[in-house]
């Protein structure tokens, strides 16, 4: 088997065997980070596919074959933004791609589930995508910062306020209400 590296080289050359190859490899990966994105299965399989044509189309422009990774997992993730923004689906965006287990007190844990699921949804599309990449992908925030390519820097800012905006929100829809005198 030819390794990532001859396949990224071969297929930037325009062999499209290699780069069949290379979609074999990533499919499962993109799709699953499309899904995490956009929560449904045939919208994140079209953008997944919309990343793989991005990237046959953009593939010349990559000089380091090394650097294959981040770079389609930052047209992945574009791409579903983008599909994200043309469709405003509004579909709720689970963390992990997947429901989470009840904890024990079920009826609390899933009013907060939803309630957070709630707020999460009224993000815009960049916004969710970080907080999938980071707590649904488990990824370090220079991998998340590489996947939408932004700084560093600029996705360590943006999870703070997005994490203290969603922190708030929920203390504010938890607080106590006062009865109307």
């Amino acid at each position: 088997m030819t390794n990532r590296r001859e396949l990224v080289t071969a297929a930037r050359d325009g062999d499209r065997h290699a780069f069949a190859d290379l979609v074999d490899l990533e499919s499962r990966e993109a799709i699953g980070l499309c899904l995490a994105i956009l929560r449904n299965q045939p919208d994140a399989e079209d953008a997944a596919q919309e990343a793989f044509v991005r990237a046959w189309r953009q593939l010349p422009s990559l000089r380091d074959p090394d650097r294959w990774g981040g770079w389609f997992r930052r047209l992945t993730v574009s791409a579903a933004i983008d599909y994200h923004r043309r469709r405003r689906n509004g579909n709720l965006v689970p963390l992990d791609g997947q429901e989470p287990p009840p904890l024990p007190d079920t009826q609390h844990s899933l009013a907060a589930l939803d309630e957070t699921r709630r707020l999460i949804a009224r993000l815009d599309a960049k916004d969710q995508a970080l907080l999938v990449l980071r707590f649904g992908h488990d990824l370090e925030l220079p991998q998340v910062a590489e996947a939408l390519g932004i700084p560093v820097g600029t996705a360590k800012s943006r999870l703070h306020r997005t994490l203290a905006r969603l922190r708030a929100e929920l203390e504010n829809d938890n607080a106590p209400r006062r009865p109307n005198s």
